[in-house]
C-alpha cells in the first residue's frame, strides 16, 4: 500500500538523519583544516599530523595492552561470580545475586572518585598501611596502570554478570551429572563440559568487554590524566581540551578509531554468528546445582568481599570524604558540613542536577516511544524497508561515546545553519543520548515483542478495531513491563552518563555528571565526593525501586 511505503521511507529518512548524519560529519571534519563552524579548506594534514605523531603510537598501544588486560580479568572474576551464583549449593544466593545487582546500578563516576580517596597519595588505606607496616612510601597508587585496571574490572565484573547470569541459568545441568557419572572429576567436568556450552555466551560478553574497553573514558581521565598515562579517548579530549583546540588531528584520529571499532564488532558477528546470551535446551531440563560442601562458605564470603569492595567500601568513603575538613587528610577537629552547604549553595549544583533529571526522563520517555515503534515495525510488520530500519538501529552500537559526541558536535554547530540553535540546549542532549541507546532500546523490546503471539492482534482486527487501538489496547499493555524495566535502565544510564555529552553542553544545560568532573578537574575535590555521592543515592533509590515495583526483567548494557 502506498501509505505504507511512505511511511518507511520518513522513518528512515528520520533514523539516517538522526544517525548517519552525524556520522557523515565526523568523516567530513576530519579532512576540515579548522573546527566545526569555521571556514576552512579540505586537507589530511589531521591525518598527516595524527599519524606522524610518536605519541599517537604509544596512545595506542596504551589503549590495546590496557583493554585486553582489563577483559582477561574481568571475565574471570564475572564467570565466577556468575558460577557461584546459578550454578552452586552456596548459601543465600538470591541475596548475592542483588548484591552484584546493587554494583551494577552504581554510577561509575562517583566510585571512580572514592578509590582516589582511598588508595590515593593521602588515601585512607595508604594511612592505615603505613601506620601498621614500615613503608617509606604509600604503598598503594590508584593513579597508575593498576589503579586503572583495578577500577575497572571490580566495576565491569557486574555488567559482564548481568549479560552472561542468564546463560548460566539456563544450561541442562543433566550434561555435568552425566560427566560426573561417568567417572570426571569435577575440574573435568568444567573444562570439557560447562565451558564449551557456555562459550557463545562467554565469548559474546568477552569481545562485548573488549570493545567497551576500547571506548572506555572515565576512569581513564581520572586516573590516568594525573599520571600521565593517556588513551585513545582521552587523547582526543586532550587535544579538544586545551587551547587552542587541535581539531584536524583530533577528527583524525576520531575516524580511525571509529573504523577500528567497527571493524572489531564485524568480527564479533562473524565468529559468533549473532548469537544471543542465553542457552538453548532440549528436554529432560534440568538446573540442579554443584555441591561445594564446606566451600561454599569461601564462594559466600569472597562474592561478600567484592560487594564490600565494589560498592559498601565506596559509599562510606564517599560519606566520609564529603565530611571531611580537607581531602584526605586528617587533621584536629577534621569533620565539617561545610562542604555540603557549600555544593548546595553553588549555582552550578541544583540547575545542573534538574537538567539531569529532565535529560534522564525525556531521553528515556521519547526514546522508548521511538524503540517501540521501530520494534513493532521490524519484529511485527511485513513494511518493506525494515531490514534498513534494522540496521540503522543498530549502527550506534558500534560507535563510541566520545566519537558520537563529537559526531553531533560537527552536526549540530558546523552543518545545517538551522540546527546551530540546538547546540548547548538539553534537547540536543536528549537527541544524542536517544541516539546512542538506539540499538539497546529495541534490542530489549524486540526480546519481548517476539513473544507475543499474533492471535490477539488478529482476534481484535477481525473485531474491526483499528490498528492504532489494537496497539493502545493489546499491544501496549502486554508491552508494559518490559517498557518500564527498560525506561528505568534508560534513566539511569543518562543520569549518570558523561562521555556523550562532554562536548555538547554549554553552562545552562550543565549535567551533574558535568558538575562533578569540574568540580575535580578544578581541585575542589570535597565538593567531588559531595556531588558524587548524591548522584549515588538517587540512582540506587530509583533502581530499588524499580526492584520493589517488580521489575526484574534481564536487560543487556550500553
Amino acid at each position: 500500500m502506498p501509505w505504507r511505503r511512505t511511511l518507511m521511507v520518513a522513518l528512515l529518512m528520520v533514523v539516517g538523519f538522526l544517525v548517519v548524519y552525524p556520522l557523515f560529519m565526523l568523516v567530513y571534519g576530519s579532512f576540515r583544516g579548522g573546527g566545526p563552524g569555521t571556514e576552512a579548506p579540505l586537507s589530511l594534514a589531521g591525518y598527516v599530523k595524527a599519524y606522524t605523531t610518536p605519541a599517537t603510537y604509544n596512545v595506542l598501544w596504551n589503549t590495546i595492552w590496557l583493554a585486553a588486560v582489563r577483559t582477561v580479568i574481568t571475565m574471570l572474576l564475572a564467570v565466577f561470580l556468575a558460577w557461584v551464583v546459578t550454578r552452586t549449593d552456596t548459601p543465600w544466593r538470591g541475596g548475592l545475586e542483588v548484591l552484584v545487582w546493587i554494583v551494577f546500578v552504581l554510577p561509575l563516576l562517583p566510585v571512580v572518585v572514592s578509590w582516589t580517596l582511598l588508595a590515593g597519595p593521602r588515601g585512607f588505606l595508604n594511612q592505615a598501611l603505613t601506620s601498621v607496616f614500615p613503608f617509606s612510601n604509600p604503598p598503594l597508587n590508584i593513579y597508575s596502570y593498576g589503579g586503572i585496571i583495578w577500577v575497572s574490572v571490580i566495576f565491569w565484573a557486574s555488567i559482564i554478570f548481568i549479560l552472561i547470569t542468564p546463560a548460566f541459568k539456563g544450561m541442562d545441568a543433566s550434561l555435568e551429572e552425566s560427566s560426573r557419572m561417568a567417572g570426571a572429576s569435577g575440574l573435568t567436568t568444567i573444562r570439557r563440559i560447562t565451558v564449551p556450552v557456555l562459550l557463545p555466551a562467554i565469548l559474546g560478553a568477552t569481545m562485548l568487554a573488549f570493545i567497551r574497553f576500547l571506548e572506555s573514558f572515565e576512569v581513564e581521565l581520572f586516573l590516568g590524566y594525573s599520571a600521565r598515562i593517556y588513551v585513545y579517548t582521552t587523547r582526543i579530549w586532550l587535544l579538544l581540551g586545551l587551547a587552542p583546540a587541535d581539531y584536524p588531528q583530533a577528527m583524525a584520529l576520531s575516524t580511525i578509531f571509529l573504523v577500528i571499532v567497527f571493524i572489531l564488532i564485524y568480527v564479533q558477528w562473524r565468529l559468533l554468528g549473532q548469537k544471543q546470551f542465553t542457552t538453548v535446551t532440549g528436554r529432560g531440563f534440568a538446573a540442579r546445582v554443584t555441591p561445594l560442601g564446606k566451600w561454599k562458605w569461601v564462594t559466600f564470603g569472597l562474592i561478600i568481599a567484592y560487594f564490600v569492595l565494589a560498592a559498601v567500601l565506596p559509599l562510606l568513603t564517599l560519606v566520609l570524604g564529603s565530611f571531611m575538613r580537607i581531602w584526605g587528610v586528617w587533621v584536629a577537629d577534621p569533620l565539617t558540613t561545610k562542604h555540603w552547604v557549600a555544593t548546595f549553595q553553588d549555582p552550578r549544583f541544583l540547575p545542573s542536577l534538574r537538567n539531569s533529571m529532565y535529560v534522564g526522563v525525556g531521553s528515556a520517555t521519547l526514546g522508548m516511544i521511538i524503540y517501540s515503534l521501530f520494534s513493532y515495525i521490524i519484529m511485527r510488520t511485513q513494511l518493506p524497508g525494515k531490514r534498513s530500519l534494522d540496521f540503522l538501529s543498530w549502527l550506534p552500537w558500534g560507535v563510541p561515546g566520545l566519537v558520537l559526541a563529537l559526531g553531533f558536535l560537527w552536526a549540530y554547530v558546523g552543518g545545517l545553519p538551522v540546527l546551530s540553535v540546538l547546540f548547548g540546549t538539553i534537547w540536543l542532549l536528549m537527541l544524542v543520548m536517544i541516539v546512542a541507546r538506539l540499538p539497546l532500546g529495541v534490542r530489549v523490546m524486540n526480546g519481548s515483542m517476539v513473544q507475543l503471539g499474533k492471535d490477539l492482534e488478529e482476534s481484535s482486527r477481525v473485531l474491526g478495531a483499528s490498528w492504532l487501538y489494537t496497539f493502545r489496547r493489546v499491544v501496549a499493555p502486554l508491552l508494559s513491563p518490559a517498557f518500564v524495566s527498560t525506561w528505568i535502565i534508560l534513566f539511569l544510564i543518562s543520569v549518570r552518563d558523561l562521555v556523550t555529552v562532554v562536548f555538547l553542553y554549554t553552562p545552562p544545560s550543565r549535567l551533574i555528571s558535568i558538575t562533578l568532573l569540574e568540580h575535580w578537574i578544578g581541585g575542589e575535590y570535597e565538593r567531588a565526593t559531595v556531588v558524587g555521592l548524591m548522584m549515588s543515592v538517587i540512582i540506587l533509590a530509583v533502581a530499588l525501586l524499580a526492584r520493589w515495583l517488580g521489575s526484574k526483567q534481564e536487560l543487556p548494557v550500553a
